[in-house]
């Protein structure tokens, strides 16, 4: 995969002259696949590498969809931001219908989609997953709305990709011989994705140690973790300084990726760890969640130094593996049922990356590259469940 993207579709804006683009890395099977961002200085370059990178998530789960990407360069706190979303994804609908499964990416979440969706007239956002698996549009929608069902008072469609993040770094854990009693996290990030991972690193009893959002870093000192649950009871932003009890320390946010810890998981936006950032990581492991948030150089100076860095490109598929666990099985499953098979299918790639890159004494990202090589594409393919 080293030709550009098979596909560019670029919006420019009637009212506002914004930039917006669909991006979608190979048109090999049925269905294309990907989340929306609404991101001021978002490019048309940075859409491609995040399109071939999906595309990476798909064949490293042997999946046969392909990868795609779709944003508009825009201010998500400007009072215009639904409307700017609604004229771009209008423009786009016919690929929403036939193709294009689209999903929440930076500064989206679902259920704006799936609101501005059904006022232009699309049953669903992601309905081009019915036409490629060959099911009618009120079947797809009866194992689509289990996304809406909830697994300790949240939603599904919240948890998964998140929930991924968290399991990849808890098989990361036991591959160091790290009791998750005794195992401390930092995670960067205060959206969907750092939110879930840090409920799924809690919901098995690791300590979260450190947090940042937009603003500020939240430290537990001496050892002590954080109270995840009431941090993850505010939306958005963290609590102010005064919300914490004694032994928390409120601190600058960039400090977080400097936090000892076992797992740093840097789960944000791109290119938070570069290779000025990668000396002064304190942990044993970086576990990513955004896409591309570690730099190229990063990586090769973080393995250089003995610090395990798994690629986002299997750390960040667990929105990828909770499709195939919703879609692929002949019955409709439970939500507890698609998150066990992301916890199933995510410890098994995780651990079968770290074996290879062991054996060949090859860092993660290229044991995980070489594994989306050996793919076989399958056209005509239905891309959930086995070969039609």
């Amino acid at each position: 995969m080293t030709s550009g993207p098979a596909l560019t579709i670029e919006y420019t804006d009637p009212l506002e002259d914004f930039k917006g683009w669909l991006v979608m890395d190979t048109l090999d099977h049925r269905l294309s696949a990907g989340g929306m961002r609404v991101q001021p200085g978002l490019t048309l370059d940075r859409l491609t590498r995040m399109a071939r990178n999906m595309t990476c998530k798909m064949r490293i789960c042997g999946l046969r969809v392909d990868g795609a990407k779709s944003g508009i360069d825009y201010d998500p706190a400007a009072p215009g931001k639904q409307a700017a979303m609604a004229r771009f994804m209008a423009a786009v609908s016919p690929y929403i219908m036939n193709r294009y499964s689209m999903g929440p990416d930076l500064n989206v979440e679902m259920a704006e989609l799936d609101a501005i969706g059904r006022d232009l007239g699309l049953p669903s956002v992601k309905m081009a997953v019915a036409r490629a698996q060959g099911w009618d549009l009120p079947y797809f929608e009866k194992r689509y709305q289990v996304l809406g069902q909830e697994i300790d008072g949240r939603p599904l469609g919240k948890l998964r990709a998140g929930y991924g993040v968290a399991v990849a770094a808890l098989a990361v854990l036991d591959y160091l011989g790290i009791s998750r009693e005794k195992a401390t996290v930092a995670i960067q990030g205060f959206g969907a994705l750092a939110r879930a991972a840090a409920y799924g690193l809690s919901r098995n009893g690791v300590r979260i140690i450190a947090f940042a959002d937009q603003e500020k870093c939240v430290l537990a000192e001496q050892g002590h973790g954080l109270e995840v649950l009431k941090l993850l009871q505010s939306s958005g932003t963290m609590l102010p300084e005064s919300g914490y009890a004694s032994g928390v320390k409120v601190t600058a946010r960039e400090a977080v990726c400097r936090v000892p810890c076992d797992i740093l998981v840097p789960a944000a936006v791109e290119n938070t760890i570069t290779g000025n950032v990668a000396g002064d990581v304190s942990a044993r492991a970086v576990v990513p969640g955004a896409n591309l948030a570690v730099t190229g150089d990063a990586v090769n100076l973080l393995h250089q130094r003995g610090i395990l860095v798994l690629p986002d490109l299997l750390t960040g598929s667990g929105g990828s593996l909770s499709m195939e666990g919703l879609f692929a099985p002949k019955d409709t499953p439970a939500p507890a049922e698609v998150l066990s098979h992301v916890e199933e299918r995510m410890t098994q790639l995780v651990n079968q990356i770290l074996w290879s890159s062991k054996q060949e004494k090859i860092s993660p990202t290229r044991a995980a590259l070489r594994m989306c090589s050996e793919f076989i594409v399958r056209p005509g393919t239905r891309p959930y469940g086995d070969i039609d």
